[in-house]
């Protein structure tokens, strides 16, 4: 973990291969079908909707790694749903931070791939070592297998590219704070810490 941990403060991104079973992804796959609408929406706090997302957000082991990253207490503040339908547009370039304005890395996004993702189908990219500027670094696709999670640094510039394929690219992206720093709620996310009951 320590080689993660350094990766993520070089690079501003870390991907974890193999870290939840391809049953725990079925499950979380079949929950996030059952919520979709007739257009395969994004969704903001799909875990009020699917119990397998709420399980996802306090695993115990993606905790563990979490407390390390940020080094004190934290609580998760938002889950977010991308179905990435055959055909989707992808998301420009941008950093988290934009939304949020929590400051240098105040908040991290945990990147679960619930589909398989590459290039054909539109997979996130980043350019390393871009959340320390100056940077020089190229384009990086951060191709994955289902099961597998990314720590993505608030601050790092990363989007994604148009689904060419003829299948989905779903994936959850889940979002955690430092306990006790400032950040923008949002208009339409409506961030706010997230209990383990059933409710929020």
């Amino acid at each position: 973990m320590t080689n993660n941990i350094l990766e993520y403060n070089e690079n501003g991104f870390f991907t974890i291969k193999n870290f939840f079973t391809k049953e725990q992804m079925d499950l979380v796959k079949k929950d996030l079908m059952d919520i979709a609408d007739d257009k395969y929406s994004d969704m903001i706090h799909p875990h009020k909707k699917s119990k397998e997302t709420k399980k996802l957000i306090f695993d115990e082991k993606l905790n563990e790694i979490v407390e390390q990253i940020f080094g004190c207490d934290y609580d998760a503040v938002q889950s977010q749903l991308r179905y990435k339908q055959p055909g989707s547009d992808g998301f420009p370039l941008h950093q988290d931070d934009f939304w949020t304005r929590a400051g240098f890395g105040n908040t991290l996004n945990v990147l679960v791939h619930v589909d398989d993702t590459n290039e054909e189908n539109g997979c996130i990219y980043a350019y390393p070592k871009s959340h320390k500027p100056p940077f020089h670094s190229e384009k990086v696709n951060l191709e994955a297998e289902s099961g597998d999670i990314t720590f993505l640094h608030n601050f790092i510039l990363h989007g994604s590219d148009t689904n060419k394929s003829d299948k989905f690219r779903t994936n959850l992206l889940l979002m955690y704070v430092k306990k006790n720093i400032e950040y923008r709620v949002g208009e339409s996310a409506k961030r706010k810490k997230i209990n383990l009951d059933v409710s929020t």
